[in-house]
């Protein structure tokens, strides 16, 4: 499948909305100027069979919608990569085909590159010693000089950091290690947190799914979760870097993935804490994974609660977004618990005064919405490229030289 996004959007300069941030100690002290936020998130270009994506960027207030041609349509689908420290650029991965099971299975040919918000220039990257023909970038570490990106080799995801031109490349795994994904990167880019699954027998992988943390300095790791017959999964960061929030799935019982508890354990392997009961989190959705998330002020994790009588094929029931505190167990709901309606995907704006979500009713689009950080004011922003669906969306803090 190819877009001609030429035809009705041409490349233009953003127009980029200010929002107010609130001051807080995890706030930047280095401006006094208001900082600007875009969300990214995926549009949806293919059908059931296809994981193809169309890029697409909106302001929180739900203007400048656009969807940029990046003038290669031999490349079929689009993913975000990390943001630039200077809030202009950002790398993103491109794949030039879009078969489900090719996908997958690691025989897509991807390729990176850096996009430019304000000229709309992109350029490659990462070309140089590609060690596999499927890679995905993940981080940019201090400098924007280094990236963490992982490469679909044989039968398993390794990873490796790299330069930006994929020079001076060092591999943090090993072969026969399994796949490792959904990398997290502690907000002093010290330890990177994945999930790992497969490979050969292993002290860091003892389940189905196990959590594990790399020092990169030392590139020592620590098992923090792993258990037989569990599934943990999607490492989420503290903002102290203290703790890890993720989610346990007991596969044997759940072999679709369907529901999870939620977790918390210690950053350095000390303790794994389940702090839900009977698998409420709804996790293996129609779109994709489904994982939490930390408050900015850390006091908070996301939950996304299905209702009792929810089916994985969302014939009945629904889900609701709610904040839950890992010490007490208290559950503040933000959406209501209505029948067909499913809410999930929370992500925090980084000063967190609003949440951005995604809602689905009656086997309607993925629309995305923005609420406040108490649930109220909540409106729709948009249903994606072509309204086929929004989804997989993050906040993106953009430089004063964005226009």
């Amino acid at each position: 499948m190819q877009w001609n996004l030429r035809r009705w959007l041409p490349i233009v300069t953003l127009a980029i909305c200010s929002t107010a941030i609130a001051t807080s100690s995890a706030a930047e002290p280095d401006t006094a100027r208001t900082p600007k936020y875009l969300i990214g998130y995926m549009g949806v270009g293919g059908n059931g069979t296809e994981v193809a994506h169309v890029l697409g960027f909106i302001c929180p207030d739900g203007s400048g919608e656009r969807y940029p041609d990046f003038g290669h349509p031999e490349q079929k689908s689009w993913v975000f990569g990390p943001l630039f420290a200077d809030g202009r650029r950002i790398v993103l991965c491109s794949y030039e085909d879009v078969d489900r099971t090719k996908v997958r299975s690691g025989k897509v040919v991807t390729h990176d590159w850096i996009y430019d918000l304000i000229t709309g220039q992109l350029i490659p990257a990462l070309e140089k010693h590609r060690p596999a023909d499927q890679m995905r970038p993940y981080h940019l570490l201090p400098g924007d000089q280094r990236v963490i990106e992982t490469a679909y080799i044989g039968n398993e995801e390794r990873i490796f950091i790299k330069d930006l031109d994929g020079g001076n490349s060092e591999e943090l795994t090993t072969e026969g290690g399994g796949f490792h994904y959904a990398l997290s990167l502690s907000h002093d880019a010290r330890r990177l947190a994945c999930h790992v699954t497969g490979g050969l027998p292993s002290f860091y992988n003892p389940g189905f799914y196990s959590i594990n943390v790399f020092d990169l300095q030392s590139k020592k790791r620590v098992l923090v979760a792993g258990q037989t017959e569990h599934l943990y999964f999607g490492p989420q960061w503290s903002p102290d870097d203290r703790q890890l929030a993720y989610l346990d799935c007991q596969a044997v019982k759940d072999p679709a993935h369907f529901r999870a508890d939620l977790c918390v354990g210690q950053a350095d392997g000390s303790g794994n804490r389940v702090i839900t009961q009977g698998q409420p989190h709804w996790f293996g959705t129609p779109f994709g994974s489904n994982m939490t998330e930390w408050a900015p002020d850390g006091k908070t994790v996301t939950f996304t609660r299905l209702r009792s009588h929810s089916t994985r094929d969302m014939a009945q029931g629904g889900a609701q977004i709610c904040l839950l505190n890992p010490s007490t167990g208290d559950i503040k709901e933000l959406t209501p618990a209505e029948e067909g309606t499913w809410d999930y995907r929370a992500t925090w704006h980084p000063d967190g005064h609003q949440i951005a979500f995604a809602r689905v009713r009656q086997k309607g689009p993925r629309t995305l919405w923005i609420m406040d950080a108490d649930g109220s004011n909540p409106k729709p922003l948009t249903e994606g490229y072509h309204h086929k669906g929004a989804d997989h969306f993050r906040w993106l803090r953009v430089d004063d030289a964005v226009r």
